[in-house]
């Protein structure tokens, strides 16, 4: 399985650690850059792109995860979102937390689908839903930045990471609960 997160300037890297860490035990996780220069995520770490748009193909992604930041001018790039027009096309799974989830909207694969968005349910006929952390529509999971465990655990479930009931159970009881066996 390939896991790809989108990483660009000012890109919020708490929101998607845990994901990154569910999906690494199920196969590879890639950062995919804008471009192939280093960004800052907003805590200030330097990240180097593993790949970048430009180098990657529906066939290369399972799963790619959008995280939150500044996203205004990431919601103009027309690569990014004929890449999301794409995967949805394919039925790959794709994951936007907090301001992540701009730029599916912005790519139009919310359409006629439920989400969450931390942008405000104003809109008419949006499909935005309020009341809840994360939401899980066919394949795109969408959650607000305080649901970044729901938001991993819901991208785990959509990817079949967990052995059994037994294993979510227990994953959910550790990073949520903070329970120990």
């Amino acid at each position: 399985m390939n896991t790809y997160i989108l990483i660009y300037d000012s890109y919020v890297q708490f929101e998607i650690v845990l994901a990154a860490y569910f999906m690494k035990t199920q196969g590879e996780v890639y950062t995919l850059g804008l471009g192939s220069s280093p960004v800052n995520s907003c805590e200030g770490f330097s990240v180097n792109p593993a790949k970048t748009l430009q180098e990657v193909n529906v066939q290369d992604i399972d799963l790619l995860i959008i995280p939150g930041g500044e996203t205004e001018e990431i919601v103009k790039e027309e690569t990014l979102l004929k890449l999301l027009r794409d995967l949805d096309a394919a039925g790959k799974a794709i994951g936007g937390i907090c301001g992540g989830v701009s730029v599916l909207k912005a790519a139009g694969i919310l359409n006629n689908r439920s989400f969450v968005t931390n942008a405000g349910v104003e809109e008419e006929n949006s499909g935005a839903t309020s009341g809840a952390n994360v939401m899980v529509d066919r394949n795109i999971v969408t959650a607000l930045p305080n649901g970044y465990v729901d938001f991993a655990l819901e991208l785990g479930k959509l990817m079949n990471i967990y052995k059994d009931k037994a294993d979510y159970k227990e994953t959910i009881d550790f990073f949520k609960y903070f329970k120990t066996v």
